[in-house]
């Protein structure tokens, strides 16, 4: 079954898409190579650079051991009340982008704080 219009991306999902991203640019990898070295279409890699779909540890095998990526680039952000869904009653008022915003918040504070230490 196909996402609706209704359907919300997981906040870990657009993190790690966001993280992928700042990675290939960062090394000059475009979207076709690392699609091609994941042995997938373009448009699905793009499924996962925009938070549609989750990478899989495959991919995450692939990016380490053939672009030597750290996992934790990759990851870094994603706090623990990042993972915890919400109970089932709660799930309707359940907001990805306000659970995004809240995380992202965290880890703006997180880079002042080292930011406060290195100074």
């Amino acid at each position: 079954m196909g996402r609706t219009s209704n359907d919300k991306k997981n906040p870990i999902n657009v993190f790690v898409g966001r993280n992928l991203r700042y990675f290939m640019d960062s090394n000059d990898i475009s979207e076709q190579e690392l699609a091609d070295g994941f042995g997938i279409e373009k448009e699905s890699l793009q499924r996962i650079l925009n938070g549609t779909n989750g990478i899989s540890s495959v991919y995450c095998n692939i990016l380490a051991m053939r672009y030597n990526c750290d996992m934790n680039l990759i990851f870094r952000g994603i706090t623990e009340d990042d993972m915890i869904r919400p109970d089932e009653s709660e799930t309707e008022d359940y907001d990805a982008k306000q659970a995004l915003k809240e995380s992202m918040i965290r880890q703006l504070h997180y880079l002042a704080d080292i930011l406060d230490i290195l100074q």
